[in-house]
């Protein structure tokens, strides 16, 4: 019996479910959870869709975004399993999962190398494009119909996290897995349209400052600005309204390494790194506590902004050292 299989029986069976992702949710993580979350309402299930925050304005078009429950409430519902969607570690689930498990199970869907299998039933592949593939193949050995609803939020977790298919991990099964998603009736345009042409006006402020503080470090290679929270707030934005700027930092010549640093509190900084092919970036994030994928990753430090900026830094000329030496070795 496969694990993709054993989560199928344990859908069927089971009766109440918390599903959840990670904090900082992207469209992988909200898509996975909304898709799922929708799946079980379907099969008469009693499912609650759970987050730290509500999630982020821009996928407000995806059916139950408004409905998932934040932490205050999360702690009147009694589940018999919990589905943690898209989360390398425990500790990063964007609600504490602990005094659930005492009388849960918990289910580990996932796609990230760094995961270790933390849950009671894993399916974790990181050969998998995003978790929203791994949902979409659970609901397929159920023999559930997709219906418009879930097919729209596992869309949208599917190309946001292949870049709208621009990444490397995107293979043939990866289009067909698209065709078969956009089967019920879905719009792609209006799918894309939502996410990446309809921002709010003051992103383009932000993009500004960012573009404004750009450097190139490492010979180069390595490409960085910074925000703080105090103009998110000055221009009466959202912290999640600046996701995914870290991706105009890798977008020019000669650069293989974005990292964008943003000060979100008085005594914390979020680090966001995309890279190309010569960096892995998970693995520089991991030396500070975060995570993620070959080429993208992030982390949350306490460290002072630029003390963190200069050991990033630091990590990257190594690792671009020695990729460099080990193209002269081969």
């Amino acid at each position: 019996m496969t694990q993709t299989s054993n989560i199928a029986a344990v859908l069927r069976e089971g009766d109440r479910f918390a599903v959840l992702s990670h904090i900082n949710p992207d469209g992988d993580a909200v898509g996975s959870v909304l898709g799922m979350y929708a799946a079980l309402k379907e099969m008469g299930k009693q499912a609650w869709a759970l987050t730290d925050e509500p999630f982020p304005e821009m996928y407000e078009f995806l059916p139950g975004c408004r409905e998932a429950m934040t932490k205050e409430a999360c702690k009147k519902i009694v589940p018999d399993w919990i589905i943690c969607l898209d989360v390398a570690s425990e500790k990063r689930t964007s609600v504490d999962v602990h005094g659930m498990r005492q009388r849960a199970r918990l289910i580990n869907i996932d796609h990230h190398i760094t995961n270790n299998g933390y849950g009671d039933v894993n399916l974790v592949e990181p050969q998998a494009t995003s978790t929203a593939e791994l949902v979409y193949r659970v609901l397929k050995e159920m023999g559930c119909p997709l219906s418009v609803d879930v097919a729209k939020c596992l869309y949208t977790g599917l190309i946001t996290d292949t870049g709208c298919f621009r990444f490397s991990g995107v293979r043939e099964h990866t289009m067909r897995l698209a065709a078969e998603l956009l089967s019920p009736g879905l719009d792609s345009y209006q799918i894309t349209r939502y996410l990446y042409e309809e921002y709010p006006i003051h992103r383009m402020e932000l993009e500004r400052l960012l573009l404004s503080r750009v450097e190139l470090k490492v010979n180069g290679i390595l490409a960085m600005s910074h925000l703080h929270y105090k103009e998110f707030e000055a221009l009466g934005a959202a912290m999640s309204d600046g996701e995914n700027l870290v991706d105009r930092l890798r977008e020019n010549r000669g650069v293989e390494v974005g990292v964008l640093l943003t000060q979100v509190s008085e005594d914390t900084v979020r680090a966001s790194f995309r890279s190309k092919d010569l960096i892995d970036v998970s693995a520089i994030a991991a030396v500070f506590g975060g995570g993620g994928h070959r080429r993208a990753a992030g982390l949350r430090s306490k460290l002072p902004m630029d003390e963190l900026k200069n050991r990033i830094i630091l990590e990257v000329q190594r690792t671009y050292s020695g990729s460099q030496k080990q193209s002269r070795i081969g």
